[in-house]
């Protein structure tokens, strides 16, 4: 019986705590201006050397803004040879929407993409964000195959 009750209380006190969180989140969303990024991250996955193209390092994130107060981006800046090319300098209103845009170029030879996009804003939920960019050029697997010997056909 004692290990009944003490198991309802430990559940009462966890659902008591999840259900602050989600009320703390509540709360800024409805007095402050709320960042939400898409996507988070963007992952580029494997790209063939010979299919690298100038719009392979064209990268777009939408800002949304899902607090009651005008969200703005203060500063965007990115890391490694990347150019900032666009960015929402107005006031985002309230459930709306902006965008970022960033390019960098890739070489033709095999290698990881990992750049980084900083985002600071007025944001309640954190003023500065971080939106990761990956990827890795790869050699095709064609080219990775090696023949040896010489192939006759027999009559």
């Amino acid at each position: 019986m004692k290990r009944y009750v003490f198991f309802t209380v430990l559940s009462l006190m966890a659902f008591n705590v999840l259900a602050q969180e989600v009320s703390k989140d509540d709360e800024l969303k409805a007095t402050n201006p709320y960042i939400r990024i898409e996507p988070a991250e963007v992952n580029l996955g494997e790209i063939p050397v010979n299919k690298v193209t100038e719009d392979l390092g064209n990268v777009e994130v939408s800002i949304h803004n899902d607090g009651a107060k005008p969200l703005i981006l203060n500063q965007v800046t990115a890391c490694c040879g990347t150019r900032v090319v666009e960015w929402t300098r107005e006031p985002i209103p309230p459930k709306g929407k902006g965008k970022v845009k960033v390019n960098f170029r890739e070489g033709t030879h095999p290698h990881r993409i990992s750049r980084t996009i900083t985002i600071t804003s007025n944001a309640a939920n954190g003023n500065i964000q971080k939106v990761g960019i990956s990827g890795e050029i790869v050699v095709p697997s064609e080219v990775k195959e090696i023949k040896l010997g010489h192939s006759r056909e027999l009559d």
